[in-house]
């Protein structure tokens, strides 16, 4: 069943959101007032310029923030309520533009650490994990290697496997595709697209890339510290 036609309610709803960040000399609101509801089985995308808040939105639906006003419940309830913490730990995970990588492990490592950190359960995590990594397109020598020896490009695709291994609600992602090649972006753009519509996961994706935005279910674009929203669906 996909969202369009699902009666259950939203696994994430914001609320009157609203967030200011204060400089020395002066505040400035970057979101103003947002309401919005994500489901199960999307794969959204949010596009907007540099300084729209896009970044900011992302943050704050995936707990590592708090915003200056409003609400965000995840099924129904308050992630205060929830805990930041645990909401992070339990039910959404985040793939960081800046990769985030414990740099003393093996990309393998890496993402068999997050899957024990989140609780994923199973003997077999290592095997999960190497499948995860060939499928973002990196080769057993590159899976086993200390990832302070990848490019940018490859630890790219490490962060993108470690988020996919945790078994989450929500994935959250910071332009996922901006630092691989072309068919390497097709590939994980397609992972994003079968975690919504096979796994019923929801799945956000912040990017400048139109590209992209065109393969997702949902558009939401900021400007103005306003979102609107787009279906992408025929």
């Amino acid at each position: 069943m996909t969202a369009d036609t699902a009666t259950d309610p939203p696994v994430l709803r914001i609320s009157g959101l609203s967030h200011t960040y204060t400089g020395q000399r002066r505040r400035t609101t970057v979101l103003k007032q947002i309401d919005y509801s994500f489901e199960r089985g999307v794969f959204y995308t949010v596009l907007g310029a540099s300084g729209s808040g896009k970044t900011t939105l992302l943050s704050l639906a995936s707990g590592l923030d708090v915003p200056t006003a409003g609400s965000i419940a995840f099924d129904g309830v308050d992630l205060r309520t929830i805990g930041l913490g645990r909401y992070r730990n339990k039910h959404a995970a985040t793939i960081f533009q800046q990769y985030n990588l414990l740099t003393y492990m093996t990309a393998v490592q890496n993402v068999t650490t997050a899957m024990e950190i989140t609780g994923v359960r199973g003997r077999h995590r290592k095997a999960r994990a190497m499948d995860l990594l060939a499928r973002v397109g990196l080769d057993r020598s590159q899976a086993t290697s200390n990832v302070m020896r990848l490019s940018g490009g490859q630890q790219q695709r490490v962060a993108i496997a470690r988020a996919l291994a945790c078994d989450v609600d929500i994935l959250f992602a910071d332009e996922p595709t901006g630092n691989l090649d072309e068919d390497t972006a097709r590939g994980v753009i397609d992972i994003f697209r079968e975690l919504a519509h096979e796994q019923n996961k929801c799945v956000v994706v912040v990017t400048h890339s139109q590209q992209l935005a065109a393969r997702s279910d949902r558009t939401l674009t900021l400007r103005r510290g306003k979102v609107t929203a787009v279906s992408n669906r025929d």
